[in-house]
């Protein structure tokens, strides 16, 4: 075997060391893009959606509520406020708390399947709908699905909430105007006892 021969296989050896090694390691990098995308997209869901309930998040919800408000003007804000939780949580302990939130979070999505529904934070939640306001259809979905007064089967409780509504654009154009006007005929909801009140 002369020289000539000896150099054209240690070349062809090191060529082949060489493209396993670069194929190695491109496996390895589509292989941590492949997880690095899905820990991304398991961090935007976790942002997008309450861990407890699944509904959106509060960030969620605005972002989503202010789209649709670009694109249709029209819309009414519903605030929601379970009474009596902390007697709930005090009774009942945190855990059985935390479950009644879930359930009354259930409700809330069958009531408003169509609709943005999303939970800004302990007992509260909102429901956004797109287009003209119409009382009457949202006074019978409360009723139906038993939002603002509902049995409790876990706690044997006969369990209440109130809401408040602001209306768009006659309240406001923005959900932080919106929000503001609906927390108002919330407060007003819970002073008065009535389960719905539209903010005028």
């Amino acid at each position: 075997m002369n020289l000539q021969n000896i150099e054209f296989i240690l070349v062809t050896v090191l060529a082949a060391i060489f493209c396993f090694f670069t194929f190695f390691l491109l496996v390895k990098l589509i292989k941590q893009k492949k997880a690095y995308e899905k820990r991304i997209s398991l961090l935007e869901k976790e942002l997008r959606f309450d861990f407890m309930t699944g509904t959106l998040s509060r960030r969620a919800f605005i972002e989503d509520m202010e789209n649709l408000l670009k694109s249709e003007p029209r819309g009414t804000l519903l605030i929601f406020d379970v009474n009596g939780f902390k007697t709930v949580n005090d009774t009942f302990g945190h855990i059985e708390g935390d479950n009644l939130i879930k359930r009354y979070s259930v409700r809330l999505s069958k009531a408003f399947d169509k609709e943005l529904v999303g939970r800004l934070g302990g007992d509260e939640f909102l429901v956004f709908i797109s287009g003209e306001c119409n009382k009457k259809a949202i006074n019978t979905r409360l009723k139906k699905f038993g939002i603002t007064e509902f049995p409790d089967k876990p706690t044997k409780l006969t369990l209440t909430s109130c809401c408040g509504a602001a209306i768009a654009p006659n309240n406001g154009s923005s959900f932080e105007d919106l929000y503001r006007m609906a927390d108002k005929a919330l407060y007003r909801s819970k002073k008065t006892a009535h389960e719905i009140v539209y903010c005028k």
